[in-house]
């Protein structure tokens, strides 16, 4: 296991800690079936992982969210449009390309998360596309969709069908994830933006939302957690202004409490 994650005759590159932690989940999962069925002793399997690095970039800065809006809003098509799915709905890349148009339901405001889009490995070097259900049953998710938005995706429905995919505008087959990686780079470019992953638009609405009161488990829900701590541990990102906004509302609330038992006293 140890010359898979790290291998000293240079067979492979060494894995990073999301692929060597799989690896090891399911090692532990074979010898846990091995030990029921009575093959070999129950063991505990220890093995010194990579560490896992910080590939979030820090949220768009709120002059980078309105020149990206202003972008989009100047000639707004759903692959620019998508850009805001990540922004202002939270979406992943994936989900983002897996979105049909009979996800949306134009009357009510909302958009119901069904499926995901990603390239897997198949063996051999080759991969495919597949369209599977979203990574977790939380993720399957109804959102509501900010005025804005909704009046430039009413616009752009037209007489597509509900089965046509919402980026590649066809029925055959979505846009897969690697292609619209591309796609984002280049709007970004253009949109003076500065170069960011898809998953950095995420992490800047959680952000966004935080900062502007919203509490931690709406939140989680509106991401598709599974629970509130995975809100808070990845895409909560506390800046200087929050953190001094937060120490004057708690500390002056105290001043004017003991202003007021001061008062009481005296009177």
């Amino acid at each position: 296991m140890q010359q898979i994650v790290a291998p000293t005759d240079a067979a492979h590159k060494p894995l990073g800690n999301s692929s060597a932690r799989e690896c090891l989940s399911m090692l532990r999962r074979i010898c846990k079936y091995a030990a029921h069925l009575r093959l070999i002793r129950p063991m505990e399997l220890e093995v010194a992982l990579p560490k896992a690095s910080d590939k979030i970039s820090a949220p768009l800065s709120p002059a980078e969210q309105q020149r990206l809006h202003q972008y989009v809003q100047a000639n707004p098509t759903p692959r620019k449009i998508g850009l805001l799915f990540g922004l202002e709905l939270g979406l992943r890349i994936g989900e983002i390309c897996g979105l049909q148009w009979g996800d949306f339901d134009l009357k009510l405001g909302t958009l119901n998360i069904n499926r995901t889009v990603c390239r897997i490995s198949c063996g051999n070097g080759h991969t495919k596309v597949v369209i599977q259900t979203p990574k977790t049953c939380t993720s399957r998710r109804e959102i509501p969709i900010p005025n804005q938005l909704l009046i430039m995706l009413k616009k752009l429905r037209g007489k597509a069908s509900n089965a046509a995919w919402f980026l590649s505008g066809s029925e055959s087959k979505p846009t897969e994830p690697r292609c619209y990686r591309k796609s984002i780079k280049a709007y970004l470019k253009q949109a003076t933006v500065r170069q960011v992953r898809p998953h950095a638009l995420r992490h800047t609405f959680a952000t966004t939302c935080l900062q502007a009161g919203c509490d931690v488990k709406t939140l989680s829900e509106l991401l598709g957690h599974a629970n509130a701590n995975i809100t808070l541990q990845r895409y909560v990102h506390s800046d200087l202004t929050r953190k001094r906004r937060e120490m004057n509302r708690i500390f002056s609330h105290q001043v004017s409490m003991r202003g007021r038992k001061a008062q009481n006293l005296i009177e």
